[in-house]
């Protein structure tokens, strides 16, 4: 998603996933012998008349039911967790994903619990960072959008991010609080991944017209930033989320939107429903904050 200050993308979803829709049972069709009525019995036997009992009509199950009903909505607020954490962001690769990887396994104790709850498992993904000049030299992220900083790949579970486009020598604050909204954003596609959203959700409209199609990235959008907002909140002490660094996260937030999209393309949301979804998220610190599903058009728009 882009900034008022930085033009990449923000998390862009790179779905790999089998949808399998749900139909009801299709029973073996019967059939019943009933004799024929006769006024008068006769020496012969009547032949039977054979009739099949009704097919039930099998009406496959709404995938946007399913993403906007889950129980994981209901498993209440994210827990504050012991998260050992860098000091400072080192602006090198090596450094970035140490960090990343520090805060995914944050990230992958708060969120068990809800995710155990709600009947999956929740398992680490693999954090890469690659670059666009050397995209060769990160095989997992291989053919890297070039419109976004990161990515969730969900057929292997993978968040890969542009590690160079953090680099911000003149401003490492800013920079680090632009680097930890990154990561918990494609960590909540990993959440969608896991409690089956994202698989009952993507292809509900695969065959709808584009505008039905951005719609449901944005709702899809808007909510893993708000899953991340979420455990932000409920650790900002560890993120040193306060005070004037809390300010800045704010203003980020509130700034991030498809008009700062140099294509101008609408799929991840305003920087208004952005800013909306993220600041209620962090301050209830509950997934109960993020059903993005039932929202009015206007929330997603």
């Amino acid at each position: 998603m882009a900034t008022a200050a930085k033009t990449a993308v923000l998390g862009v979803l790179a779905v790999a996933v089998a949808v399998i829709a749900g139909f009801g049972a299709r029973p073996t069709d019967s059939a019943v012998a009933e004799p024929v009525s006769s006024g008068t019995p006769t020496p012969s036997a009547a032949a039977p008349s054979v009739r099949a009992a009704p097919e039930p009509t099998r009406t496959p199950t709404d995938p946007t039911t399913l993403a906007s009903k889950t129980p994981f909505y209901k498993t209440g607020r994210v827990p504050a967790v012991s998260c050992r954490l860098p000091k400072t962001l080192v602006q090198t690769r090596a450094g970035m994903l140490a960090y990343a990887r520090a805060m995914v396994g944050c990230m992958q104790r708060a969120w068990q619990p809800a995710v155990r709850e709600t009947g999956f498992s929740l398992y680490a993904p693999n954090v890469e960072a690659y670059s666009l000049d050397k995209p060769a030299a990160t095989p997992l992220c291989r053919n890297p959008p070039r419109n976004t900083d990161g990515y969730y790949v969900s057929s292997n579970q993978l968040i890969c991010f542009e590690w160079p486009s953090f680099v911000d020598r003149e401003d490492p604050v800013w920079s680090l609080i632009d680097f930890q909204t990154m990561v918990a954003h494609e960590f909540g596609h990993h959440l969608q991944d896991s409690v089956n959203i994202l698989s009952t959700y993507e292809f509900a409209h695969a065959g709808g017209s584009a505008a039905v199609q951005l719609e449901d990235e944005r709702r899809l959008e808007l909510q893993a930033s708000c899953l991340g907002a979420a455990f932000l909140g409920a650790n900002k002490q560890p993120l040193k989320l306060t005070g004037r660094r809390l300010d800045m996260w704010e203003y980020q937030v509130a700034h991030t939107g498809d008009e700062y999209n140099p294509k101008k393309i609408r799929d991840h949301g305003s920087r208004k429903n952005h800013g909306y979804w993220s600041l209620r998220a962090f301050e209830s610190r509950n997934p109960a904050s993020c059903n993005t599903f039932v929202a009015p058009a206007k929330r997603v728009s």
